[in-house]
Order: structure tokens, then C-alpha cells, then sequence
């Protein structure tokens, strides 16, 4: 959900009903090792005049959402001083809503500092007013409850993603929790088979995952290992594209990674990242990973 928080502007205003940043804006977790709390959510627009969010996202039943979430605004102003700092729980369905009074009632306000959305409904509603917009197709194997139709479903879906006429950073990110959600509903099956089963039946290098990375591994100077005639050269270099490829699909899935297990996957041999590369998606934790690595 993080990841889909972050892609742009409009994804953040539909999926919070509501919530607009002008300009850019990224995500922070913050760790508090004396309350043994994490919360991955602090939205901070890079312009200073715009508030600070602190977005909790709850899937699961919490009596003490509210709690925890005002304890986090807390803290957060604290980090910033001089900055305006608001709070939304956006729960996945209502049934999981405590309604914790003042709080509940008070969220209901417009301009309150704590507000309350559904994801359920804010779904519903884009549904009922853009039947054919991406973020449906990129929620399709989170609603769908039958895998039949899942698996008849799913590759229209992901088509649907891929030719959206959105920013090409906005598309891979939709694409990339996609994937993830599909590989959890499908978790019996090998990447390579759930690829398969989607129409792409294509080697793991020619994946359009693959290549968008290589190409990112351009930008980051990894090109010169890929010199023609020079075999070392490009086995040197297909590493770096791969690693890049591994490192960025952990952080998408993970978030940020320890400093060690980074340093872990860059020292992997090339059929290992590839191996790797597969297996991440039957990963569901940095603990999982690094017992991963530990293995290889």
C-alpha cells in the first residue's frame, strides 16, 4: 500500500480520499526503539509549507488504533518542528473501524487533524465512476476472492496496467504490487509458472521487469561492464543490471533494507541473483531474505 501511496499525487489523492500534495513528496519510516514501534506511513512533502501525514494502514483489527496513531503525530512533530502535522487511518474495510470516541467523530470534520477513510469504499466509489481505471486492474487480485477468476482475469488486468497513459515511474510501481499481490494468491506456483500462465513466456532476460532494469543500470554506470568482445566485461556487467534489479524489487516489497543485506545480495553470483530473483516473490519479510541468504 506504501508503495502505491508513493507513486504520484493522483494515486495518493484517490486511494486517501482526498489527501493532495503540491510538488514533490516522499515516504519516511519512523522507528522508536523505546515505545518498540515502527510505522512506515510519514508522507513529508519536500515543500515546508505543506503538512506532514502520518498514514496508518490497517488490514487487521486494532482497538488501539487511534491511540497509537495520535502517540505517532506526537513524535513526528516532535522530529519536525515548525511543521503541521495530520493523521489518517485508512482501514481496509469499515467493520475494522473501533470508532474511538472524541476521535471517531471529531476525523468526520473536514479539516480535522486526524481523519478516517475506507479503502473498501474509496474503491467502490472509483468502481462506480471509472470502471476502467488502472488502480482497479492493480487491486484485482486484492478483491477477488475466486483464483478461477483470477487467472482468467489477471492477464487483462496487468494489460490494462501496462498501456494506462500514465508516467512510466507511476506504471512500474502499479505493476510491481501487482506482481507481489499475484504471487501471494498464487503462491503454490513458481514465478516462472505465474509468468507463464499470464502469456509471458519469455526467458527471465527478456521480461519487461528485466529489461526496465538494465536499463536503470545504465543510468547508474554500470554500462561499461557490458562491452562487446569482451566476455568477462558482460558477465560483469549482466551482475550490476541484476543486482540493481534484486535491490530495488527487495525495497519495493520490503522497504528500505539493512546496510549487511544489501551488501549480501551484491555479492551473489549471477545465477544465484537470478535464482534470487524468482524466490523474492515467495519472500514475505527482510527476515525471510536474509534467511534466503544465508542458505545460498
Amino acid at each position: 500500500m506504501y508503495t502505491l501511496l508513493g507513486a504520484d499525487a493522483e494515486t495518493l489523492a484517490i486511494l486517501t480520499d482526498g489527501i493532495r500534495v503540491r510538488g514533490r513528496y516522499h515516504f519516511e519510516a519512523l522507528e522508536v526503539k523505546g515505545l518498540d514501534r515502527r510505522t512506515d506511513g510519514v508522507l513529508l512533502p519536500d515543500a515546508p509549507e505543506e503538512p506532514i501525514w502520518v498514514i496508518e494502514v490497517q488490514g487487521r483489527g486494532d482497538a488501539n488504533i487511534y491511540y497509537r496513531l495520535l502517540v505517532e503525530l506526537g513524535l513526528v512533530g516532535e522530529r519536525h518542528p515548525g511543521r503541521v502535522v495530520r493523521g489518517l487511518i485508512l482501514f481496509a474495510t469499515p467493520a475494522l473501524d473501533p470508532r474511538t470516541e472524541p476521535w471517531h467523530g471529531a476525523a468526520r470534520h473536514p479539516d480535522a487533524p486526524l481523519r478516517v477513510a475506507y479503502l473498501e469504499s474509496i474503491l467502490d466509489a472509483l468502481a462506480a465512476r471509472a470502471p476502467e481505471h488502472p488502480l482497479l486492474a492493480v487491486f484485482l487480485p486484492y478483491r477477488v476472492a475466486d483464483r478461477e477468476r483470477l487467472r482468467r482475469e489477471g492477464p487483462q488486468a496487468l494489460a490494462r496496467i501496462a498501456t494506462a497513459a500514465l508516467p512510466e515511474r507511476v506504471r512500474e510501481r502499479l505493476t510491481d504490487v501487482f506482481m507481489s499481490w499475484v504471487t501471494v494468491r498464487f503462491s503454490h506456483m513458481s514465478y516462472r509458472e505465474i509468468l507463464t500462465m499470464f502469456g509471458i513466456e519469455t526467458p527471465f532476460e527478456e521480461t519487461r521487469t528485466y529489461k526496465e532494469l538494465v536499463a536503470l543500470g545504465r543510468e547508474e554506470g554500470h554500462e561499461e561492464g557490458r562491452k562487446e568482445g569482451r566476455k568477462e566485461g558482460r558477465e560483469e556487467g549482466r551482475k550490476a543490471e541484476a543486482t540493481t534489479l534484486l535491490l530495488r524489487q527487495a525495497k519495493h516489497r520490503f522497504g528500505t533494507l539493512p546496510a549487511g543485506t544489501s551488501e549480501r545480495i551484491g555479492q551473489l553470483p549471477l545465477a544465484r541473483l537470478e535464482s534470487l530473483a524468482e524466490a523474492i516473490f515467495d519472500l514475505d519479510s527482510v527476515a525471510s531474505l536474509e534467511a534466503w541468504l544465508r542458505e545460498s
